[in-house]
């Protein structure tokens, strides 16, 4: 079974799973129940494969809660190409582009997709750096162009501007006397 539920409608997920609305059955995962109760910002998660998770929203993108007794601090924010995940003991922020993501601090986290196929972990990572290098010289490359057209715009520009002006003064000149 493969999932119904991307987000991306025209690319459908290539995960091996299944998830209902209370229901997930994956490859990896296994099976497991989640019912999730919510009120005025605060809310309780029963999970059966990761027990009772009690969370208070705190403001958009960060929630604080109880997961079978341990503290939980969880943040996601994201600005412009850059995604920022904080939590009670670390800081992450990654990179995204059309081919996936580059995680900065944690590169063996990044992910990398091409042709359907996504890759993972340290290869993701490298192939990532290639693609941005890749992108970073392609647009380095047009910035010069566009600097060079611009410099030639000018010039000629200021050529025509000085050869009008010389005619300009000379039939000027010659109106006077």
């Amino acid at each position: 079974m493969s999932s119904t539920n991307s987000k991306d409608k025209d690319n459908p997920s290539k995960r091996i799973e299944y998830r209902g609305k209370n229901v997930r059955v994956s490859r990896t995962g296994g099976v497991s129940a989640t019912k999730t109760f919510k009120g005025d910002g605060v809310g309780a998660t029963i999970n059966t494969k990761h027990g009772l998770r009690l969370h208070k929203r705190l403001f958009k993108g960060a929630r604080m809660g109880f997961q079978n007794g341990n503290f939980q601090f969880i943040g996601r924010y994201n600005s412009g190409p850059f995604n920022f995940n904080v939590s009670k003991n670390e800081f992450s922020t990654s990179l995204k582009n059309k081919r996936g993501s580059y995680n900065i601090f944690k590169p063996n986290y990044s992910s990398f997709k091409l042709g359907g196929v996504q890759v993972r972990g340290e290869n993701a990572a490298t192939f990532q750096m290639i693609y941005m290098l890749i992108i970073l010289f392609v647009n380095f490359i047009k910035v010069i162009w566009h600097i060079f057209i611009s410099i030639l715009w000018f010039g000629f520009l200021s050529i025509k501007w000085i050869v009008d002006f010389t005619i300009g003064f000379f039939k000027g000149f010659r109106e006077v006397d």
